[in-house]
C-alpha cells in the first residue's frame, strides 16, 4: 500500500491540466484491465465510481447530458 498512497501523494501535488495529462495515459492501462476481466470490472468498480459520483452530488444523467452537449 505505501506504493499507492506515494502515487496518490504524487498525484494530488499535480495541477489540474498535469493531473488530465496523466489520466489519459493511464486510461489506455486501466482499460487493459477492465477488458482482461470485465465481471470484475462491474463488480467492483462500477458500484464503487456510482458511490464516488454520488458523493460528488453527480449522477448518470447529467453525466449523459454533459456528454451529449459536447
Amino acid at each position: 500500500m505505501e506504493k499507492i498512497e506515494k502515487l496518490l501523494n504524487d498525484f494530488e501535488a499535480l495541477t489540474s491540466e498535469e493531473k488530465l495529462s496523466f489520466m489519459k495515459e493511464a486510461m489506455p492501462f486501466m482499460a487493459e484491465i477492465f477488458a482482461n476481466d470485465p465481471k470484475k470490472m462491474m463488480a467492483e468498480m462500477m458500484p464503487f465510481c456510482m458511490n464516488m459520483m454520488k458523493s460528488k452530488g453527480m449522477d448518470m444523467n447529467r453525466m449523459r447530458e454533459m456528454m451529449k452537449s459536447i
